[in-house]
């Protein structure tokens, strides 16, 4: 069994909750796991305080097992290179400091392939989209992004589960009905292209767990939710618990239990898989 927790958008500073992040640093602590994958906004105003923090949640996470972690829009200081002028390194030097400073980690545990792709480029040209509230929110990948994604799955063993990590969400949102990449529908048809069998991403601060099809593939997304208090609609803060044994494809919403003040089990949604097919059970 491969086990690998996804949690997203825990915006250290000002919105952060204490109680959760210290609930899940506990779990982590507690219960084994082949990989850890936090899909981007670690800070909240890119300031070093929340940087500092940042980089200390992930520490204890290494401590515990492979970690992938990438950035969000809320990490990078897109005003130093508005429109592509400045210097596109400074966007994101805090996070290189106190954080990673690989943007598109690769990591290989057993059983599994994890591809981390950077979709937070500021304000470029390229993402730049008819309504101004997408500004320096919206995110991106670009062709070869995608490309050294695929290639990478396409060297990964057969039998591996392929883990595609993006901070933006790929599909649009249910309450927001916001997409959170500037190409909006197309990232789905983009990410099916790179073998990805499930996608981790987040941005949305709203949960969700869904199997779409694509490009002839189909392929599970796990949006991540989020450890502060500006969920989406009100909801509990959450993160997501995904398994696979070679056979089943399972992910697990635990949410924020605010009466036994921890993470439960809220629902699991599993997908039967082989060689050519895959189906819910």
């Amino acid at each position: 069994m491969t086990r690998i927790l996804h949690a997203s958008d825990l915006h250290f500073g000002r919105h952060s909750v204490p109680e959760q992040v210290a609930a899940l640093e506990a779990y982590i602590a507690s219960v084994p796991f082949d990989a850890i994958v936090i899909s981007g906004d670690l800070s909240q105003r890119t300031r070093r305080k929340e940087f500092e923090r940042a980089g200390a949640f992930v520490r204890r996470c290494e401590e515990r097992a492979p970690t992938v972690v990438v950035p969000g829009n809320h990490d990078c200081a897109w005003w130093t290179s508005f429109l592509g002028a400045g210097h596109r390194y400074a966007m994101f030097s805090r996070y290189r400091e106190y954080v990673r400073s690989d943007l598109e980690p690769r990591v290989s545990v057993p059983g599994a392939t994890i591809v981390g792709l950077n979709s937070a480029h500021g304000i470029q040209p390229y993402t730049l989209t008819t309504r101004p509230r997408d500004l320096s929110v919206v995110g991106a990948v670009r062709g070869r992004q995608w490309e050294r994604a695929r290639m990478a799955f396409s060297l990964a063993p057969p039998t591996d589960l392929k883990v595609l990590v993006l901070h933006h969400n790929v599909l649009r949102g249910n309450l927001s009905k916001r997409w959170g990449l500037a190409s909006r529908a197309f990232g789905i048809v983009d990410a099916s292209h790179t073998g990805a069998d499930i996608v981790c991403c987040g941005h949305d601060h709203e949960e969700r767990v869904e199997e779409v099809q694509s490009a002839r593939r189909r392929f599970v997304v796990s949006t991540a939710g989020t450890l502060t208090d500006r969920t989406r609609g009100g909801r509990p803060g959450s993160w997501n618990l995904i398994e696979y044994d070679g056979a089943i494809l399972s992910v697990t919403l635990h949410e924020w239990s605010a009466s036994a003040r921890e993470f439960t089990r809220a629902r699991v949604s599993k997908w039967a898989r082989t060689a050519e097919t895959k189906h819910q059970v």
